[in-house]
């Protein structure tokens, strides 16, 4: 009865994680961090795979019985930790690292390693072993086994926990906070499995968390930008009507219309993941700008943003200032070969105005602006 509800079990999380899987290849947005999102999503399926097989072969005496359950559980195991691995290097992504070769193999090691262990056991019995009545029985050093899910697990928690309290952090923290909710289920599982070898295991309770996310990041692509984070244009309008009833003479609604100097010219220049890079900055220094104060950022189109901020009458221009300033001391701590410089155009909320003529008159400022910054050249 238990390992038929197991099996049910495998089955349903396998269905849904092999759509999640068909819908991510169909995706035309393939950054390396979607990419490693679905290699982690389907090492779960092929570990579910093996685990279902594990189950349906266990205690079984056909011939054969036993070479087939030696080496499912031989790729299970081994496949446990590469699914590790590939999380990691999903997560430092998504933190804003540059993954080069040094650093996936350095990642990738542990998996590695396991793989030598997991297929050497076939013969020492190391980690597993099979016995005569086709059982699955753990071995001497099954502990080992363990530590290296467990502990490529902790590096990567340890990673986002040291990201979440570091100022001047290169990502959002609600994406430092969406990567921690990953850890609950696959911890959970791994603790309930240590006792018993029939229970669901890491990976099949990391099921969960691939489900949980790729819901939570479905639901926020309708609003938010994918690749900085930032609200998109869909969420402008409801936003300016709530925010032109709450404008006061104390407290104006001003929109600010800014565009970054010679974007075109970094992608020319260095490539296109240093103008991705450029844009991932530039919305982090806007945040910065905007910390403590009521607002609303948007990416509305290649390398142009949006604020709707309330600010007091005398306090536009040195927002401005503020934002200039943010754009220009934010790549001094960053190794990218590039300095970023924006323009700013910005009106006030005038009582009755329509979101179209609000948008046009803040564009026709930035326009102003961009003209007196050449004439300055």
């Amino acid at each position: 009865m238990v390992t038929a509800i197991h099996i049910e079990a495998d089955l349903l999380l396998l269905i849904v994680l092999l759509t999640i899987s068909y819908l991510s290849r169909r995706n035309i947005n393939q950054q390396i961090e979607r990419i490693l999102f679905r290699y982690t999503t389907e090492g779960i399926i092929l570990s579910l795979c093996l685990d279902i097989t594990w189950l349906l072969l266990e205690g079984r005496t056909f011939p054969g019985a036993r070479v087939l359950n030696c080496a499912a559980n031989a790729l299970f195991l081994a496949v446990g930790v590469a699914i590790g691995c590939i999380w990691y290097l999903f997560v430092l992504e998504s933190l804003g690292y540059e993954i080069n070769r040094l650093i996936t193999f350095a990642v990738m090691l542990p998996g590695i390693v396991s793989a030598v262990l997991c297929l050497l056991s076939v013969v020492t019995g190391w980690i597993f072993s099979i016995n005569e009545s086709n059982h699955y029985v753990r071995g001497p050093y099954f502990i080992v086994q363990e530590a290296l899910v467990l502990g490529i697990l902790f590096l990567s928690l340890l990673h986002i926990l040291v990201m979440l309290f570091l100022p001047g952090r290169k990502c959002s923290k609600a994406t430092v906070l969406k990567l921690l909710t990953f850890y609950i289920p696959p911890f959970l599982g791994t603790l309930a499995a240590l006792p018993y070898s029939g229970m669901p295991g890491t990976w099949t309770c990391a099921s969960v968390s691939i489900i949980l996310m790729y819901l939570t990041a479905q639901d926020s692509e309708i609003l938010r930008d994918s690749l900085t984070g930032l609200n998109n244009r869909k969420a402008l309008k409801a936003t300016f009507q709530e925010y032109a009833k709450q404008t006061s003479p104390a407290s104006r609604l001003y929109l600010m219309m800014i565009d970054l100097d010679l974007f075109k010219q970094i992608n020319d220049t260095y490539g296109h993941p240093a103008g991705d890079r450029a844009l991932v900055l530039a919305a982090n220094a806007l945040r910065g700008c905007v910390s403590g104060r009521k607002s609303f950022i948007a990416r509305i189109g290649g390398d142009e943003f949006l604020i709707l901020i309330f600010l007091a009458d005398d306090a536009a221009g040195a927002f401005r200032e503020e934002i200039e300033t943010a754009f220009h001391n934010c790549t001094g701590s960053e190794n990218v070969p590039f300095t970023l410089s924006g323009s700013v155009g910005y009106c006030a909320y005038r009582q009755g105005q329509t979101l179209d003529s609000f948008m046009k008159a803040a564009d026709d400022a930035l326009y102003l602006e961009k003209a007196r910054r050449r004439a300055r050249r």
